[in-house]
């Protein structure tokens, strides 16, 4: 489950280099091939603004291990390990699941109605993922159970 994985070396490492990949990308495409459009230029800011996004992650939480004392970080993850947390993680999800599906359904209807096809069917696609990704998690954690 999300809620009990722990912030490892491994993943600190995986992480930060997400981030710089990103970072790198968005740059040096903006400063090497200088683009003409306004999407590509939004496209390619995006990169390198999520891309340091992820390494100030990444670094904050590595500091933060080093800074913070071992008895703080134990009573946190006994926090997190908790069945009620974990309870309200999950009510939490099943309401973010229930908003993003008549999130998807009300931007076909606008997007419809203003005439844009593709975004339309993007949503709808997007709607279709979020159903089948919440109905085959359902079936796996019911078999698990």
């Amino acid at each position: 489950m999300m809620c009990k994985k722990q912030w490892t070396r491994a993943m600190e490492i995986a992480v930060f280099v997400l981030g710089l990949v990103s970072f790198l990308f968005g740059l040096l495409s903006f400063l090497i091939v200088k683009p003409d459009g306004h999407s590509t230029n939004t496209l390619l800011g995006m990169f390198t603004g999520f891309g340091f996004g992820i390494m100030a992650v990444a670094a904050y939480k590595t500091i933060r291990q080093k800074v913070v004392s071992q008895e703080k970080l134990e009573q946190e993850k006994i926090e997190e390990e908790d069945e009620r947390n974990i309870a309200i993680i999950r009510a939490s999800c099943s309401v973010a699941y229930v908003a993003a599906i008549l999130l998807f359904a009300v931007l076909i209807f606008v997007f419809m109605g203003l005439g844009y096809t593709v975004p339309s069917y993007v949503c709808l696609g997007a709607m279709y993922v979020l159903v089948a990704v919440f109905a085959v998690s359902k079936k796996v954690l019911e078999k698990k159970m």
